[in-house]
């Protein structure tokens, strides 16, 4: 029996094709698996042939249809690769160029596009000034990463990161990655070597070896050895979730790794932390040695992202993955174990009832305070503690809260909060992080818990309150929790130490720094967007904003800003902008539109579809079918889509003026609050992949005059 392997690229290509194409393709792959290497060669229905002018002896092609070709790596003992489909004028500049490679130095099977490579090292470097990008770097630090001799020389000679952009776009994700990294003046050598590889320790390999280079945890990034006939079905009926198969050794490490208590796992929108979660609940669950009920958690913040995580990993693990894992959302747990511990089912508050309260309170009590102060001081001071008692509060640290408070007024304050609580439980209501705080309490004293491992998705929007019925949820000890999360993603008013709520990561967590998603133009626009300043890391320490130690190794168009004098007119512009992209091929439902409110939906909504394009709202549950999606910024959390276009960033909506403290109120909170409305915009932005777009009628938003020239 023949072994196979398929490429990303070539599940890209293959996702592309009609149906027609799909299903002689799946055919073919199937027939290299059903027989051996001399039936592949010419018994078995196809023939893999040569190619005039190929640039490698190893290369061959097979045809799919009149007009298209499967390129296909033969690396001999009976082992297939399926590289890439294109027509015949495709196949044939392909097989001109390109050469198979297993990199002596980090034993990546590469495919190389030896012209276009061979034309750069040639190509003279404009030097525009500055300083050199790669001037603390040896030429022995790019060669032993595996970067090829040929473009070292013009790697040093560059002076600015766009310039980079053309030669990353030419090597293999390996060797970009180095490069990258090679940015970076504090980073070792060998350290890259270790996030690159997967291996600690430097080794030279055997460059004719493609069945050993196909093994090793680098080339799994790229390229996958289909074990079976089902799995390759599998891959085959959905060839667009590569992120199931393919993942980078800087991302592997953390899946499979033992962890002797929690441990924490940060990166940039984009880095796959979501795709880490998903493999690391698949590794948990095949490492179970007792099966009995659901004993692990995936938890967000989020319903809708919950969702979509336990549709992630029903097509990643299938049934037996899901018959041991269960996904569900922080307050769906919290209210289910407060239901079951006091029989029965908690009332809860809106979020409309519990302003009212806090007003309520503040009048009846004839307290000059202002609402939105106490209620801030109560969700992130007194819930934030689990305060109980007048004197705790008097003693509790308030730090991060923007208005000193003597004695006396802590006094006010907490009569206030005993009147809000009194109100709270007349009404047989109360909040979700109320439900937290009180699950939590409940789990505390119990020696069983209800899991064995937790995984937390979304940690940046999580409360201590949410946070300590986390960590009441497992036993303490190896792999009880694994957590990952950004700061900088943050669009909830919750901030959170996992020190001090019990949770201990120190020497358990990592970054992940490639952006695997957005263009550098993108990815560039959107940190420009948050600007200089710190964002914390999750547990107590700083995470400075900068492009520094995040790369992206895609290039695209730089995002487009465009204003209008009327709503109607940016409605016009939206959707020509829309019909440009269906025309250039882009489907419906890879495009999204982003606004700050629901108030602006309908009226874009209307215009595209009066212009003959569906719109799909974008609700709690994932929407299905054909469709541009349209949602507010919040509903676009954890999605992704080749075009993305934000609308009415404008200086009446963005930043919402009810989403901001009044800096007269509270100068820290109002700062917060800012942050967080910049980071919602952030988020936005770096749902795109390929194409992004602002727009805005009236005065541009605030947040928009960093890119003013």
């Amino acid at each position: 029996m023949a072994t196979l392997a398929l490429s990303t690229d070539f599940l890209g290509d293959y996702a592309k094709l009609e149906q027609r194409q799909q299903r002689a393709v799946q055919k073919i792959a199937h027939q290299f698996q059903e027989f051996s290497s001399g039936d592949l060669h010419g018994n078995s229905g196809f023939k893999l042939e040569r190619h005039t002018n190929q640039r490698d002896p190893r290369a061959r092609t097979v045809r799919i249809d009149q007009g298209t070709r499967g390129i296909v790596l033969d690396a001999g003992e009976e082992t297939f690769v399926l590289v890439a489909i294109g027509n015949h004028d495709d196949t044939d500049r392909w097989m001109a160029k390109n050469v198979f490679q297993v990199n002596a130095a980090t034993g990546a099977l590469e495919i190389l596009d030896v012209e276009a490579i061979e034309a750069k090292a040639a190509e003279p470097v404009v030097n525009p000034g500055g300083s050199l990008l790669f001037e603390h770097r040896s030429d022995k630090d790019f060669t032993q990463l595996g970067v090829p001799e040929a473009l070292v020389l013009t790697l040093r000679a560059l002076t600015e990161e766009l310039q980079l952009l053309s030669i990353l776009e030419l090597v293999s994700e390996s060797q970009a990655t180095a490069i990258s990294r090679l940015l970076e003046p504090d980073v070792p050598v060998e350290a890259i070597y270790a996030e690159i590889t997967g291996l600690e320790t430097q080794r030279t390999y055997d460059t004719d070896d493609v069945v050993t280079a196909l093994a090793s945890p680098i080339s799994q990034a790229t390229f996958h050895v289909v074990d079976g006939q089902d799995e390759l079905r599998d891959m085959l009926d959905k060839p667009l979730a590569i992120w199931r198969t393919f993942l980078h050794p800087s991302q592997e490490r953390h899946v499979d790794r033992d962890f002797k208590g929690p441990a924490r796992v940060t990166g940039g929108a984009g880095t796959g932390k979501t795709v880490v979660a998903i493999h690391r609940a698949r590794s948990l669950a095949r490492r179970l040695d007792d099966r009995a009920g659901k004993p692990i958690l995936f938890t967000t913040y989020t319903r809708n992202l919950a969702q979509a995580i336990e549709d992630d990993l029903r097509s990643l693990g299938g049934r037996e993955t899901l018959d041991v894992v269960e996904v569900s959302n922080i307050d769906v747990i919290a209210r289910r174990i407060v239901q079951e511990v006091e029989g029965s089912a908690p009332g809860l508050a809106r979020a409309d009832d519990v302003q009212q309260r806090w007003e309520d309170a503040v009048t009846d009590l004839g307290s000059e305070l202002d609402p939105a102060f106490v209620g801030a001081e109560w969700e992130q001071v007194v819930l934030a503690q689990g305060l109980t008692s007048r004197s705790d509060y008097f003693q509790a640290s308030r730090a991060g809260r923007g208005v000193p408070l003597d004695r006396r007024a802590r006094a006010e304050v907490w009569r206030v909060i005993e009147a809000f609580n009194r109100a709270m439980l007349d009404a047989g209501q109360r909040t979700f992080l109320q439900l937290a705080h009180d699950a939590a309490g409940y789990l505390a004293g119990r020696e069983t818990k209800p899991y064995r491992h937790v995984v937390v998705d979304e940690a940046q929007d999580l409360h201590a309150a949410q946070w300590r019925l986390i960590r009441a949820l497992a036993p303490e000890g190896h792999n009880d929790l694994f957590i990952v999360g950004d700061s900088h993603q943050r669009i909830y008013d919750h901030r959170s130490s996992l020190k001090k709520v019990g949770i201990n990561v120190v020497g358990r967590s990592a970054k992940l720094r490639i952006n695997y998603r957005t263009t550098y133009q993108i990815l560039g626009w959107a940190m420009q967007l948050l600007g200089e300043g710190d964002f914390d890391d999750l547990d107590e320490g700083a995470d400075p904003q900068t492009i520094a130690g995040y790369h992206s190794f895609r290039g695209g168009p730089t995002p487009e800003l465009i204003g209008a004098e009327s709503a109607k007119e940016q409605n016009d512009q939206l959707v020509a902008k829309v019909h440009y992209w269906i025309d250039a091929g882009i489907e419906p439902e890879e495009i999204g539109i982003a606004v700050r409110g629901r108030s602006s939906m309908a009226g874009i909504a209307e215009a595209l579809r009066e212009a003959g394009v569906e719109v799909i709202e974008l609700k709690r549950d994932q929407p299905k079918g054909a469709g541009v999606r349209i949602g507010t910024m919040h509903r676009m959390k954890g999605l992704e889509f080749r075009c993305v276009a934000i609308a009415d960033v404008d200086d009446r909506r963005v930043p919402s003026p009810a989403a901001i403290t009044s800096q007269s109120v509270d100068p820290a909170q109002h700062a917060s609050d800012l942050q967080r409305e910049l980071c919602l915009l952030y988020v936005a932005a770096t749902r795109a992949r390929d194409q992004l777009v602002v727009s805005w009628n009236g005065t541009p938003s605030r947040f928009l005059g960093v890119f003013e020239s």
